[in-house]
């Protein structure tokens, strides 16, 4: 690994913000690295156009629970609650901020959800949301802003669930490919700031592949001042995976996605339970 630059540097860290409990936790967990990496932490909430143009609608109607009675929807009520949602994220970003001394702007948009933070994205070293935004269920499923992170951003995207916090050790997944390298030298300049351990998840399909990989990252992660161990996946499957991350105690999975299709990462999404940063798509 003797090509791989020093750290992987994050300057700006974009979180997306709808006032949710998972983008709350993922705005604490944004501002724990910015402040970490002596970062700037940028929040976006976007006005969702498709909300508004259902409250323009004749025909629709809002669900008031707990008591089921229809309300017919407004759609300058419905711009006032987005303005109040945005109000409401800006104020969190603010005190989540100054409490940690980190760097912060603010900004709100007009647009479909997805494209808005996927373009905004591209201005950032790294985009954290929530995983889903109000679950129904207990079982927290990846949501659909989310899913279009994980599968279109061509930067890390860093995703957590509802209270997830990111702590130590961190863990990579490592295959000797050049996007795994990358995902290497992120997963070790994190590790340097979540108390220095690093748990290599080796995909190997044989004992002599297992050693190569660990020859060739070892000395490197040592020069880092990093308490290493390694774990071998004969495949890097969706339940391999899962074992393994829960095994070494994860508190934060970096992944390189081309090891999986994207139907199995978003089946690993479903049922991991750390935090999860995905590495930017191989052009």
């Amino acid at each position: 690994m003797s090509e791989q630059k020093e750290e992987w540097n994050i300057r700006n860290i974009l979180v997306a913000l709808d006032a949710s409990r998972h983008s709350l936790a993922a705005l604490e967990a944004a501002a724990d690295l910015a402040a970490g990496l002596k970062a700037e932490l940028q929040g976006l909430f976007v006005e969702d156009v498709n909300l508004l143009r259902a409250a323009s609608s004749p025909i629709a109607r809002e669900v008031r629970y707990p008591f089921g009675a229809a309300a017919r929807l407004d759609r300058s009520r419905m711009e006032r609650q987005l303005r109040a949602l945005a109000s409401q994220a800006r104020r969190a970003l603010a005190e989540a901020c100054e409490r940690r001394h980190v760097k912060w702007s603010f900004r709100v948009v007009r647009g479909e959800v997805a494209p808005e933070v996927l373009t905004a994205a591209k201005q950032a070293d790294l985009l954290t949301l929530g995983k889903a935004g109000r679950p129904l269920t207990r079982r927290e499923r990846l949501g659909s802003i989310a899913r279009a992170a994980a599968e279109r951003s061509p930067h890390p995207v860093l995703l957590l669930q509802r209270d997830g916090r990111i702590q130590p050790p961190v863990a990579v997944t490592y295959d000797g490919s050049s996007s795994a390298r990358e995902a290497l030298r992120l997963a070790a300049s994190l590790a340097r700031h979540q108390g220095g351990y690093l748990a290599v998840l080796v995909v190997a399909d044989s004992n002599a592949d297992e050693y190569r990989l660990q020859a060739e990252t070892a000395a490197w992660l040592r020069q880092r001042g990093l308490l290493i161990r390694y774990r071998r996946l004969p495949r890097a499957g969706v339940a391999a995976l899962v074992e393994a991350v829960r095994t070494v105690g994860s508190g934060m999975l970096v992944l390189n996605r081309d090891i999986l299709p994207p139907d199995r990462l978003r089946r690993l999404l479903d049922e991991v339970d750390c935090p999860v940063l995905l590495m930017g798509l191989t052009a």
